[in-house]
């Protein structure tokens, strides 16, 4: 199957497997079925979060660092081995906005603009989250052309 329309699939909603093996998904040591399911869970936990519903309690400024999560510090790290190519550089940039939007959704919500915080979640976040993922996706898919 044709990554994006999986990735397309299962951001709609669908339990769609990533019938991949770890060698077909492999990104220089990234697994992308892991990285992308790490992104779409955060949406799953900032929701829970903004509703009281989670244990957890983050903090902004950790969270809005994009260099402290799996694949910030890949993306840093072994990733780098693909910086120069354009899809690794948009990767980077969408992930650091990722990272500040969940940052921002918990600082409005610590000043209690819980209706700032949903919004920017469920529109800004959520909209990045797939972004990133595609990102992720077309990186991958540059790595696989390459070796042809």
């Amino acid at each position: 199957m044709d990554l994006k329309v999986w990735l397309t699939q299962r951001l709609a909603g669908k339990n769609v497997p990533l019938n991949l093996s770890p060698e077909q998904q492999d990104l220089h040591g990234l697994a992308l079925g892991t990285a992308i399911e790490a992104h779409h869970a955060w949406c799953d936990k900032l929701e829970l979060t903004l509703r009281g519903k989670n244990p957890e309690e983050y903090d902004p400024l950790v969270v809005g660092a994009d260099h402290l999560c799996v694949l910030g510090k890949w993306l840093r790290s072994e990733g780098k081995a693909l910086a120069s190519l354009r899809e690794y550089d948009e990767l980077l940039e969408l992930h650091k906005q990722f990272h500040e939007c969940a940052g921002n959704i918990l600082l409005a919500h610590k000043r209690g603009h819980f209706a700032e915080a949903i919004g920017l979640l469920r529109h800004d976040l959520v909209d990045l989250s797939g972004k990133v993922q595609f990102a992720l996706v077309n990186l991958l898919d540059k790595v696989h052309d390459s070796k042809k």
